[in-house]
């Protein structure tokens, strides 16, 4: 894998993990009845997302036009938190949903 492409999985992971996190705090604040809060966090959770998005469309649509994308354990790594980030941001919504209804 080329370093740029390294580079790119790094912030991948990095972002994703961010995103994750934001989302966790959401759920947080929404347990302690912080509908409010944990809505603008969920906002910020998706916010980061949509940028891990950004970068794995950057290297799919790089392969798609032909140029060799070294599949490593790194690029399968943050492939691995981009996935793990957004089931979480789906989860978070609906936990939100489900305490601002107590």
């Amino acid at each position: 894998m080329n370093e740029k492409d390294a580079e790119r999985a790094m912030e991948l992971i990095y972002i994703a993990g961010n995103s994750k996190s934001i989302a966790i705090q959401s759920i947080i604040l929404a347990e302690d009845g912080k509908i409010k809060e944990a809505k603008e966090k969920f906002k910020e959770a998706k916010e980061e997302l949509h940028k891990a998005h950004d970068i794995q469309t950057t290297l799919l649509n790089k392969e798609v036009n032909g140029e060799v994308i070294e599949k490593t354990i790194l690029l399968i790594h943050a492939q691995d938190h981009f996935m793990s980030a957004s089931t979480v941001i789906e989860l978070t919504e609906r936990f939100i949903r489900m305490y601002e209804r107590k």
